[in-house]
């Protein structure tokens, strides 16, 4: 066997004998194998490790073969047992006889990093050999891609990791990859590396944020990261980290001003452009598109403008007013399209520069007491009227209103302090009853090319005050009505006018009352002015009664006139003449003369009349008259005066003493007793109180010559003055009486008795 062995005393890796050493060695081991079990059994085994840098070159010794026989064994020829794929064939060079092991060529420990084999001596002893290929830094860390994107979301949490792909070194040991380190690009110090050992000696590599990205103030980091090994020197290897730092919607829009001013002219149309607003927004992409709109809320409720949501320009919409609004705040969103929007505001402050599109507004208060367009007749220069307010919604200079005052022919002027409040005063005195209603017309003008205007017209009414009295017809009134007339029987109407309206012309017709006046003979309708009889009327007392009338309207304090109304009354025969006394006593010489008066009568007579009055006789007997006003008469009342004288000497008469019994008469006829003489039939027994009274008289006439007898006096046929007027003759009767009787029985007035007519007569 030995020699055997020997004649195979070549190297295992000679290339030339490599087949057929083969062959011929699993034949030998075969035959060993069965040889060692058959015969040697049980086989004593040994232990060898060895162990050898890697990137030897070829042919270094790793060992020899032999120091791992047991103590006190040798061999000289040793059998390789290995099998295929254990790289013992391919890399190690043995040598059987010597049992030398070489490196067949330069080993890499990261290709394989040991060897093993057995080695069988040909006593049957085994040594089970190890060839450890020791690590050497031969290698660098290397990092999978030399160049990594990496998107990591702004604003990313502090501490949050990323985990990078780590570098791969084939060593192992310390000379496998021991760190990384960010040799450029760290910003801030954004960012930080931790690492970690994993089980299969792979150091890991996380990336760690270190402080808050923003990706609107640096939106990308470019780091460059570097591996290093345990070696010394140390193999490195370098790997780009491109960060692009992704958008988190965490900016609003920003517009490049925070306020925008505009002015425009309220008559700019519809559809026209304004002005535009601008934003932008620091974030990308959707959080970065900045759109617009008008917050409604907010403002422009009415929608006067509008806003392109794309272009940020803001369009008039509909007509503006500047009289309404002079100017529009808006406020204006922008905001970003991210799924959470944020938003940020603007304001936009549009002027309306006037347009002069409005006419000037009036608005005027009377200022009477209800209110209505009225002024008192007594109103003096200076009172007011109305207060006139003048406003121009227009703007500037068009604002500007003059204001004038038409009508009222100089009656009422119009004054201001500060052309905005004017009032119309009055300007002269006013007279209702001249003119009752002034028709005035106020207008405003403004300061516009062209003007506008604006007019009120309104009439002012002249209120009545009670300044004119009540004024009659006439001032004296003149009636004529018979004395004798039923009361309440109509005399006459007086009529008054007042000027005066209203109340302040109302008249109230009333009498005087004038104690003594004879007023209350009278009364009158306070209304109408008809003047009516209020009681019996009386010639006698008063033939001419006048009254005052009085006028008085309805004002405060109320205002009158009077009127006189003189009343004729028409005499009647109603009363009866009165002789001054009832008896008259004479004495007288018998040898008087004829025509010598003898006596005086005097008769009072309730007749109307100034005119003077005549006696004159109606018989033989001479009695003359005449008429005189008696001091003891009264109004109206007239007396009236007869002498008697004898017709013929006394001596001639029969009687010394006679008796005449007098008595008044009317032109009428009436009587002592007011019944007419023509029918008249006196009883002689009568005495003379009863016969005459007050309307009848009787003197006694004396003569000496007592033995004379009187003769009869024959009246004169014409003494009754038949055609006198009743209410111009007065007729005394004078009847001659014997002793013994007062009257002759007659069959009338005028015959029989001896009578004279007394008369007067009223002037033509």
């Amino acid at each position: 066997m030995k020699t055997a062995a020997k004649g195979f005393g070549k190297s295992v890796m000679d290339p030339s004998h490599r087949e057929g050493w083969w062959n011929s060695r699993i034949v030998l081991m075969m035959y060993v194998a069965l040889e060692l079990v058959i015969v040697h059994s049980p086989a004593v085994l040994g232990t060898l490790e060895l162990q050898l840098d890697e990137e030897q070159p070829a042919g270094t010794i790793v060992g020899d073969i032999s120091v791992g026989l047991p103590l006190g064994i040798t061999a000289s020829l040793y059998f390789i047992s290995d099998h295929e794929g254990t790289g013992v064939g391919s890399d190690l060079d043995i040598d059987e006889s010597t049992g030398i092991i070489k490196t067949a060529k330069v080993l890499d420990r990261e290709l394989r990093d040991r060897y093993n084999f057995i080695a069988v001596t040909m006593t049957g002893v085994t040594v089970e050999v190890t060839i450890k290929v020791n690590d050497i830094n031969d290698h660098p860390p290397t990092f999978p891609r030399k160049r990594v994107t990496f998107k990591i979301p702004e604003q990313t949490a502090i501490g949050t990791r990323f985990p990078l792909e780590p570098a791969v070194d084939a060593d192992k040991g310390q000379f496998t990859t021991q760190g990384y380190l960010i040799k450029d690009g760290n910003v801030g110090q954004a960012f930080t590396l931790e690492t970690r050992r994993g089980s299969n000696e792979f150091l890991y590599l996380d990336l760690v944020i270190s402080a808050i990205l923003d990706r609107e103030k640096r939106s990308t980091y470019t780091l460059s990261l570097e591996a290093f090994d345990g070696g010394s020197p140390k193999r490195t290897d370098q790997m780009t980290l491109d960060i692009t730092v992704q958008d988190n919607n965490d900016n609003a829009p920003v517009f490049n001003q925070s306020r925008y001013h505009a002015i425009i002219s309220e008559n700019l149309q519809p559809g026209s452009n304004i002005l535009q607003v601008f934003a932008t927004d620091a974030d990308e992409g959707d959080n970065g598109l900045v759109l617009y709109e008008i917050n409604r809320r907010q403002s422009d409720p009415d929608h006067y403008f509008v806003i392109d949501s794309r272009t940020g320009i803001i369009t008039l919409n509909k007509p503006l007013d500047f009289e309404m609004r002079r100017v529009h705040e808006l406020v204006v969103q922008a905001q970003d399209n991210a799924t959470q929007p944020e938003v940020t505001n603007a304001f936009v402050t549009i002027h309306v520069r006037d347009y002069n599109d409005n006419q000037p507004t009036m608005t005027i208060i009377f200022l009477s007491e209800d209110g209505s367009p009225r002024i008192s007749e007594g109103a003096q220069p200076g009172q007011y009227v109305a207060r006139i307010s003048v406003t121009d919604p227009d703007y500037g200079e068009y604002a500007n209103v003059n204001v004038s005052l038409e009508g009222g022919d100089g009656k009422f002027a119009l004054t201001t302090k500060d052309s905005i409040i004017y009032l119309i005063c009055v300007d002269q005195i006013l007279d209702r009853e001249e003119r009752d209603a002034y028709e005035l017309r106020v207008m405003a003008t403004d300061s516009g090319t062209p003007p506008l205007r604006a007019e009120s017209s309104f009439v002012i009414q002249v209120v009545d005050i009670n300044d004119n009295p009540p004024l009659f017809d006439q001032t004296v009134y003149r009636q004529v009505i018979p004395e004798v007339v039923f009361p309440g029987s109509f005399v006459l109407q007086v009529t008054a006018r007042d000027k005066d309206q209203g109340p302040n012309g109302d008249i109230n017709y009333s009498i005087l009352q004038d104690k003594g006046a004879y007023s209350d003979w009278f009364s009158i309708e306070s209304v109408t002015g008809i003047i009516t009889t209020l009681s019996q009327l009386d010639y006698e007392k008063n033939p001419n009664p006048s009254i005052t009338v009085v006028a008085t309207d309805g004002g405060k304090p109320p205002m009158s006139s009077t009127a006189v109304v003189d009343i004729v009354l028409q005499d009647i025969n109603d009363n009866k003449p009165v002789f001054e006394r009832n008896f008259y006593n004479v004495s007288i010489k018998e040898n008087t003369d004829p025509g010598t008066c003898i006596l005086v009568v005097r008769v009072l007579s309730f007749f109307g009349g100034t005119a003077s009055k005549s006696i004159t006789t109606c018989s033989q007997t001479t009695l003359r008259g005449r008429s005189g006003s008696s001091r003891k008469a009264r109004r109206g009342l007239r007396a009236a005066e007869g002498e008697m004288s004898p017709d013929k000497r006394w001596h001639e008469w029969r009687k010394h003493i006679y008796r005449f019994s007098l008595s008044t008469s009317t032109g009428r006829g009436e009587g002592c007793d007011g019944e007419k003489d023509s029918k008249r039939e006196r009883a002689t027994n009568h005495t003379e109180e009863e016969i005459c009274g007050k309307r009848c008289s009787a003197f006694t006439l004396r003569l000496p010559n007592t033995e004379k007898h009187p003769g009869l006096l024959q009246p004169d046929s014409q003494s009754v003055c038949p055609d006198a007027p009743w209410w111009s003759t007065l007729t005394l009767l004078v009847a001659y009486l014997e002793a013994c009787h007062i009257y002759q029985k007659r069959s009338s007035c005028y015959k029989g008795g001896h009578l004279l007519c007394l008369t007067y007569s009223k002037p033509r």
